[in-house]
């Protein structure tokens, strides 16, 4: 029938049983440091990036914290935009309809590198003198203000002022 049980059976003594045989080496000390200073090292990067957050000036990206992990109440704010002209005309700035919803939301939430880039792009329109940014918050700090006045100065917080 092709399967001849003599023929399994002497492979089978040909091989070596695991009784008999020595366990494998084990990691030489040398691949041990490397490992342990592979793990300790790791670890060490696991707790130093979010430590990171409290050296930072713009404390409102959490986004490699331990605070994200948290069910903290998420501060709330609604954002409005104005933008003043050469002319001295003033028009509020719709900002769903300048940019994605996402980039709103981190308008909303004081991100400042993006609301920086914000008022930057705004004022390269023609025309343009100042572009604002307002949040209302539900927070403590109430009310946060950012204006850049167009021809290249830096954007920088007007006022902070709480509402309560």
């Amino acid at each position: 029938s092709g399967f001849d049980r003599r023929s399994a059976a002497t492979d089978l003594d040909r091989m070596s049983s695991v009784a008999t045989e020595p366990p494998p080496p084990g990691p030489s000390p040398q691949n041990r440091r490397g490992s342990a200073v592979f793990i300790a090292m790791a670890l060490a990067l696991q707790f130093t990036v979010p430590l990171t957050y409290l050296m930072r000036t713009d404390t409102s990206d959490e986004r490699f914290t331990w605070r994200s992990l948290g069910g903290a109440e998420e501060t709330t704010c609604r954002a409005e935009s104005l933008l003043e002209r050469l002319d001295g005309a003033r028009e509020e700035l719709e900002l769903d309809a300048l940019i994605q919803r996402d980039w709103v939301d981190y308008l909303q939430r004081d991100r400042r590198s993006v609301i920086e880039e914000f008022l930057r792009v705004q004022c390269e329109n023609p025309g343009v003198l100042e572009v604002e940014l307002r949040n209302d918050c539900n927070d403590a700090d109430g009310v946060r203000a950012y204006k850049l006045r167009c021809g290249g100065e830096r954007a920088y917080e007007t006022r902070r002022t709480a509402s309560r």
